[in-house]
């Protein structure tokens, strides 16, 4: 009986044991539990560094940018240079497009302290400064499309023309065609200017001046207008259809929340104020904007009432 208590007794003792810390002092059960908590959260930390990140960014050339209230932009923006050998830069969004010049402050994260780089798209170069002027890497789509559909030998002007995207796309791809881009932000003018060179783009010509006061030389000039300006293209469409040639097709941004119906209502009844026949070639969504508001483009031609008795051309621009 004594030797079974006392096996009873060592097993005990060995039990504690396994309980002890250097020392033999018994680690008491708060403690014991306050450790786990504190490696739990050890753990849960290290899992935001190591943890993939699924975040959405615009790549603009070697600059990523994000947006800087998500949580730990730090180690996304980590993770982004880690896994995007061509991002040098991660910037993060610091406000909205804001003001006529379309502009953006950011918020520097990591990576070379620098703002200006050169951005690729569609077999075109274009360098920028993205603090001082407009560029969406998300409209690379559209810009491929409205080259699709241009024509050589036609004569276009892109309103609000920024860097050149648009005209510089246009220009390459047709090269009997002679392209005019308005842009009245000088910041913007000057990398137009560097970017026809940069292209070799000789049949493009930059203008810095107001759209809504275009140079007499181009009024009646146009073939195809564009009018990449979503927030505020109905405030310009008297001076576009000015430049408009006898019969010309206009590319015509807007944001909507009906789906384009009150704008093209609008450009309707315009056509018929400057004497114009109308016909729609084309509408579609751009991209959505918010739950609400979508970015629209209607594709349309236009012709002089003498020139319209003849068949306007055929085209079905979508």
């Amino acid at each position: 009986m004594k030797r079974k208590r006392a096996l009873q007794k060592e097993k005990a003792d060995n039990a504690k044991k396994k309980n002890a810390v250097p020392g033999n002092k018994e680690v008491p059960a708060e403690e014991e539990t306050g450790r786990k908590a504190n490696a739990a959260a050890v753990s849960e930390k290290e899992a935001v560094v190591a943890k993939p990140f699924r975040i959405g960014f615009d790549a603009i050339g070697g600059i990523a940018i994000i947006d800087s209230k998500i949580s730990h932009p730090e180690s996304a923006a980590k993770y982004i240079m880690d896994t995007h050998k061509n991002i040098v830069t991660v910037l993060g969004k610091g406000g909205p497009v804001e003001g006529k010049y379309r502009k953006r402050k950011y918020t520097y994260i990591t990576g070379k302290r620098s703002y200006t780089t050169i951005h690729k798209e569609n077999g075109c170069s274009f360098m920028l400064d993205v603090r001082k002027v407009y560029f969406s890497p998300r409209l690379a789509y559209e810009r491929k499309r409205i080259v699709d559909l241009s024509k050589d030998g036609e004569k276009v002007v892109v309103m609000f023309s920024g860097i050149g995207p648009f005209a510089i796309e246009i220009a390459k791809k047709n090269r009997n065609s002679e392209v005019v881009g308005i842009e009245m932000n000088s910041e913007g003018h000057k990398y137009a200017v560097m970017n026809r060179e940069l292209n070799k783009a000789w049949n493009f010509f930059p203008v810095l001046g107001d759209a809504g006061s275009p140079p007499r030389k181009y009024l009646g000039f146009a073939d195809r207008i564009l009018m990449p300006l979503p927030m505020d293209s109905e405030r310009f469409l008297e001076a576009a259809f000015r430049i408009a040639g006898k019969r010309c097709v206009m590319h015509y941004y807007a944001f909507v929340e009906d789906g384009g119906k009150e704008a093209l209502k609008k450009l309707k009844l315009l056509s018929v104020k400057k004497s114009r026949k109308f016909k729609l070639l084309g509408k579609r969504e751009v991209r959505p904007y918010s739950a609400d508001i979508s970015e629209i483009v209607i594709n349309f031609q236009i012709a002089k009432t003498n020139a319209a008795k003849e068949r306007v051309g055929k085209h079905s621009e979508k």
